[in-house]
């Protein structure tokens, strides 16, 4: 009587545990988006989905889950939450040593795609200092400091449609200089 005792727990949490991963293996998208509704970034999401799974055979489970998706949810949310936190003090903590801290993708939370975003701007400021100099001033004072085309055209000496040709020129410029670098990096 003492014996099996002991061993309706466990199989009880047995039991238990596989319902869980199974109702976690059901509703896998579900917690991805709500995963990635906290963290803003597909990839954090995943690792975060994927750690449920680890958190479920470890937990200890005393009593019924009478609402597993409930269950299941709220450990993702709060799994989220804590990686939004960690993440916040780890930039505070090394905001100091980071390269990336006066790149305007630095407010992504996604470390992939702070990278990407990065690297992007790289290519945009690489593929703009190649541009003959009109060209480039008259993307920047548009694009960048707000001008109107008649304005950076008066200020310039050169017609509205010339100052259009010369932003249009920019513009196409970075964006194929971005398909190339997506292109050329590796899978």
């Amino acid at each position: 009587m003492h014996l099996s005792n002991r061993l309706e727990p466990k199989s009880f949490e047995h039991k238990q545990r596989h319902e869980l991963l199974i109702k976690t293996r059901n509703i896998e998208g579900k917690l991805r988006r709500i995963a990635q509704s906290i963290v803003k970034c597909p990839h954090l999401a995943d690792d975060i989905v994927q750690d449920t799974y680890a958190k479920l055979l470890t937990v200890r489970i005393e009593e019924e889950v009478t609402t597993p998706s409930a269950f299941i949810t709220r450990i993702v949310r709060n799994m989220a939450i804590d990686k939004v936190r960690q993440m916040t003090f780890e930039r505070s903590l090394f905001s100091g040593s980071d390269q990336t801290e006066f790149c305007p993708a630095d407010n992504v939370n996604c470390p992939e795609a702070r990278l990407s975003g990065c690297q992007a701007l790289r290519v945009i400021e690489h593929t703009l200092q190649e541009l003959p100099p009109h060209v480039r001033n008259a993307f920047y004072r548009h694009r960048v400091d707000g001008y109107a085309q008649n304005v950076i055209a008066r200020d310039i000496g050169v017609s509205k449609a010339s100052v259009c040709a010369y932003i249009h020129l920019a513009d196409q410029s970075c964006r194929k200089a971005l398909k190339y670098a997506e292109q050329a990096r590796p899978a």
